[in-house]
């Protein structure tokens, strides 16, 4: 269940039927959220369509605060009365340890510290992926070095964290092993 910031759902209830937007929000393998302002005047997909970084603080945290998924797994900034799918590049949740040794902790994009790992995979792209009770996230590629895996005695690999041994499980296309949509599009324009 999605838990939106109080005046966001009061938007929701007042304006219920303001169409969603696909296409204008994008998130990178690194967590990092971009605008594709598709409305400006001479917008190139080719030269404008990975967008613009977003910096400010304040709208940063606004986007985590209501950030969320429809049950069939597409991610979406609920952008008070407006829907604003995400382009996923990777995840759609990027991983980051947070801290040094015994006081680390993985924590999400959008702040939220993960709760106990229940699963872990490798992609054939050698994407890390853990779970917890939030979905599935991958974890940015330059904190793979603060995980311990290892190699396990009858093959495989184990992700060990915090007292934890987890089997590394093999998967191939994450976005359907996983029930995900890295670019949500109105149901009129999928391909049938």
């Amino acid at each position: 269940m999605n838990e939106f910031d109080p005046l966001v759902v009061a938007a929701m209830a007042r304006w219920p039927d303001v169409p969603a937007v696909y296409g204008w929000l994008r998130l990178d393998r690194r967590g990092q959220w971009y605008l594709i302002d598709r409305g400006q005047p001479g917008f190139d997909p080719v030269a404008h369509g990975a967008g613009s970084l977003i910096t400010s603080p304040p709208i940063l945290a606004f986007i985590a605060r209501n950030y969320g998924a429809t049950a069939d797994g597409r991610w979406f900034w609920q952008n008070g009365p407006q829907r604003v799918f995400v382009d996923l590049d990777l995840a759609p949740r990027i991983i980051r340890v947070v801290g040094e040794g015994r006081q680390s902790v993985l924590v999400d994009h959008t702040g939220q510290v993960l709760g106990p790992v229940a699963e872990a995979a490798l992609s054939g792209a050698g994407d890390l992926w853990l779970k917890d009770s939030r979905g599935w996230g991958a974890v940015h590629d330059l904190d793979l070095a603060a995980l311990d895996i290892e190699a396990a005695t009858e093959g495989g690999l184990i992700l060990c964290w915090k007292g934890q041994s987890l089997r590394l499980e093999s998967v191939e296309g994450p976005e359907a092993s996983f029930g995900f949509e890295r670019a949500p599009r109105p149901v009129s324009d999928r391909v049938m």
